[in-house]
Parts: structure tokens; C-alpha cells; sequence
């Protein structure tokens, strides 16, 4: 029997109340695919972030892909929104989501509201420096959906610049 998901093992039976196929793809992740629209906002700390961040690069409805790896220690999850390409690892860290991306390591509580997923950022290490939360960049996001896939929507934010990017769009899984 294979190792329980990453949301599963974070979540346990609260994971039961996400609505339709967000939950099943949570359980067993795979692969999925929709349409995103990103959005920068067009300050000059927003373009440092969003370089520094590898964030999708801005479009509407821009073709998304999404493909996770499950193993021993956590999954890795390749994306890609239009011509943007970036992978995270993502692992629990206590009662956290560890989310790696590049030089930066994200923790998210994630919780159960209204059947759907929500992240709110916690705290933030670039090259394994804890950040001041003034000057880091805030990941908070929210996922709902129904049997046929969910509705994203993903701001990153800092406290000291402002916006930064934010996408929205609908994702539905692929089922193996």
C-alpha cells in the first residue's frame, strides 16, 4: 500500500470535507490541467519578487499544466502556467506544509473551510535564513471546487511592497 499524500498526512480526516474532485486529487495527486489568468502588479519591488520567485510570467488564460511525483519523502510537483516552468517539493513539517521552491522555503498552515483548501503562509527562509515577515514575500491561497475540478486562486503578496502577483483560473485532475 502506498504512503498517504501529503494532504492526507497533514489534514487526516478533515481532507474528507474538501468538496468533490479537489478532495480525490488531494488523496491521490497525478496530474491535472486548466486555464490560468497571472497578473503582476507593475511595481519595482513586484518585478525584483517576481524574478527572485520564478513566478509565471503575466497572461490570460494561459494553458497550465500540473504533474505530482509521490516519494519517500514528501511529492514533487512539476508546473507549468503558459511558457512558465517551476517544480516545488512539498512535504509535512509538524502539523505544516513544507513547500521548497529553489533558493526559498515556504510553511503554510493549511485548513478546511466551506469544503475548500486554504494556505496562509506562516513563514518564509531564503537560503535557509528565516525572513522578517515585513520583507518577505506572502503566499496565500485558496482552492474550491466540484466533481469536475476547482477554482484556484493564489496571491503573493509582501507587507513592505504590496502585491506582487496573483493568478486565478480552473484546474480539473487527470485520473490514471
Amino acid at each position: 500500500m502506498a504512503a498517504p499524500s501529503v494532504f492526507r498526512s497533514l489534514l487526516r480526516e478533515k481532507l474528507d470535507s474538501v468538496c468533490g474532485s479537489l478532495q480525490r486529487f488531494s488523496d491521490a495527486p497525478q496530474g491535472a490541467s486548466g486555464t490560468l489568468t497571472v497578473t503582476h502588479h507593475p511595481g519595482r519591488m513586484a518585478r525584483f519578487f517576481i524574478w527572485i520567485l520564478r513566478l509565471p510570467k503575466e497572461g490570460e488564460n494561459l494553458v497550465t499544466r500540473i504533474s505530482v511525483k509521490s516519494n519517500p519523502r514528501g511529492e514533487v510537483w512539476n508546473r507549468s502556467i503558459g511558457s512558465s516552468r517551476f517544480v516545488t517539493r512539498h512535504r509535512v513539517v509538524g502539523d505544516l506544509l513544507e513547500e521548497r521552491a529553489g533558493l526559498f522555503r515556504f510553511l503554510h498552515e493549511v485548513d478546511v473551510q466551506q469544503g475548500a483548501l486554504h494556505y496562509r503562509q506562516v513563514r518564509v527562509y531564503f537560503l535557509g535564513i528565516r525572513l522578517p515577515r515585513n520583507f518577505s514575500p506572502i503566499i496565500d491561497a485558496e482552492a474550491k471546487g466540484d466533481e469536475h475540478g476547482w477554482k484556484l486562486d493564489l496571491v503573493v503578496s509582501c507587507p513592505r511592497c504590496g502585491p506582487i502577483c496573483r493568478y486565478e483560473g480552473w484546474v480539473e485532475p487527470h485520473w490514471r
